[in-house]
């Protein structure tokens, strides 16, 4: 059998205080209060995640301490933007994630290290750095599975985690992890692999136990080898009526994950960059997941607003 590998993050945990999740909206300057969620710019501590479709644009020195950066996104330092980490920082791109610069002036520096300067090439996910990667960003390990989906949904009162793969080579167990800052891990969960196979399984874990505010989740896998390495994080919110989750698949529909089921009213638009609504879906009584039919788009970028009847609403950008 041909063994068919997939990329995944190396999520390494660490001692830290308690921090705080701040998420991009929107393209914006970094300082810029309005285009992180919740609205105040990231500081010391903080999971800092730039979504996929924002271009967050850092100018001038920015120091911080014990920060987790994902980069899902664009992150622009090319106007003498200079990221002063310390050595428990980690940044993490993703697939689909980049870092950009203009020159010596636009850096990055880790603990004693400078990880990266706008002479550099852009650094391209996936690629990783941390207090361990020397002088640069690493790419992450090749695990043997590949997985095509691993998204966290509340169902009630407990927490359901999903993932898929299609393929697997020497897999013994999947550990399920969970932080409430995204840097202390306990595992809660165990569960058994497939050994080596082509053919598709699908995996899930309900976390029955109640935890308030942000919480993180990973799955560690280990192989029949020995092979202990991670998979990306997922964030789930304990709020209302949160969205944790949005992605297009190639037949043109568009999947929806909330936090909770959704007792109100929901509206799902679908629009262009040119602010025209392309598609219009009502939903009541909706469950904790909506699928949407997209096949009158074209092939683009869009933006896809959620909203109920109590005023609640939330923008996320997609590819279709």
């Amino acid at each position: 059998m041909k063994a068919v590998f997939v990329t995944l993050f190396i999520m390494l945990s660490a001692t830290s205080l308690m921090a705080s999740k701040k998420s991009s909206n929107t393209d914006g300057d970094w300082d810029t209060n309005t285009i992180w969620n919740p609205n105040s710019v990231p500081g010391s501590n903080d999971t800092i995640v730039i979504n996929a479709g924002d271009t967050v644009t850092l100018a001038g020195n920015h120091n911080l301490n014990n920060v987790v950066i994902i980069v899902l996104g664009r992150l622009d330092l090319s106007n003498n933007g200079k990221l002063n980490l310390d050595a428990a920082s980690k940044i993490y791109v993703q697939t689909g994630g980049i870092i950009i610069g203009n020159g010596n002036s636009d850096q990055i520096k880790l603990g004693s290290n400078m990880k990266w300067n706008g002479s550099d090439p852009p650094v391209v996910g996936p690629q990783y750095a941390d207090n361990g990667t020397g002088g640069g960003f690493a790419p992450w390990t090749v695990l043997a599975a590949n997985f095509q989906s691993f998204y966290v949904t509340r169902q009630g009162t407990n927490i359901q985690l999903s993932w898929s793969t299609s393929t697997e080579v020497n897999n013994a167990y999947y550990a399920i992890e969970k932080s409430t800052d995204s840097r202390t891990w306990n595992q809660i969960a165990q569960v058994t692999g497939a050994g080596t196979t082509d053919v598709a399984n699908n995996y899930g874990y309900a976390d029955k136990s109640s935890t308030n505010g942000d919480v993180y989740y990973r799955i560690r896998l280990i192989s029949t080898n020995g092979a202990n390495l991670y998979s990306a994080i997922r964030s789930l919110h304990n709020g209302n009526n949160t969205v944790t989750n949005i992605f297009a698949s190639s037949n043109k529909t568009i999947t929806i994950d909330f936090n909770s089921d959704v007792k109100d009213n929901v509206s799902i638009q679908l629009i262009n960059m040119s602010g025209q609504i392309i598609v219009r879906k009502e939903f009541s009584q909706a469950s904790y997941r909506l699928i949407v039919d997209a096949m009158s788009a074209g092939s683009g970028v869009y933006a896809v607003r959620v909203s109920d009847s109590k005023g609640w609403s939330e923008v996320k950008k997609i590819a279709l």
